[in-house]
């Protein structure tokens, strides 16, 4: 009989693969014509959150700020982004998804639509059903002290 440390590390492993699947099938899957992968999630995820700053981006996704600069530099140049002055603080710029970069962010999200219903369509509805609550309440467990 398998210990609770060796169920641990089970599940671990059965939870990477899941991810490194799903990596593989959204990077076979969704196609993004003129930006990288990061390009369009940062893309997203500042039309969620107009004005934001860059450093906060960096935070969020846990990258250099030089990296950001580099990523913020090439959208600004593609017309995706434009950065704005903040009016509280000389040394921040606010960040704006153009017209431009909304037209990708929803061919974005209309292609994760599609990908997201491929991959749906290979499981039955009734497992996420025990899935779902399963990794509620693990969750919830591990986040406990």
């Amino acid at each position: 009989m398998a210990t609770k440390i060796e169920k641990f590390k089970e599940m671990g492993g059965l939870l990477r693969e899941y991810f490194a699947f799903s990596r593989r099938f959204y990077g076979h899957e969704f196609k993004l014509a003129d930006i990288t992968p990061q390009q369009g999630r940062t893309l997203m995820f500042i039309a969620e959150h107009p004005g934001i700053i860059q450093r906060e981006i960096a935070d969020i996704f846990h990258l250099r700020n030089a990296s950001v600069t580099n990523m913020m530099k090439n959208l600004e140049r593609d017309g995706y982004i434009e950065r704005k002055p903040d009016p509280k603080s000389a040394r921040n710029k606010l960040i704006y998804v153009t017209d431009s970069g909304m037209k990708q962010v929803n061919a974005m999200k209309q292609e994760m639509e599609n990908v997201l219903k491929k991959l749906s369509d290979r499981v039955d509805e009734k497992l996420l059903d025990q899935l779902i609550p399963l990794l509620k309440e693990y969750n919830k467990q591990i986040q406990n002290k």
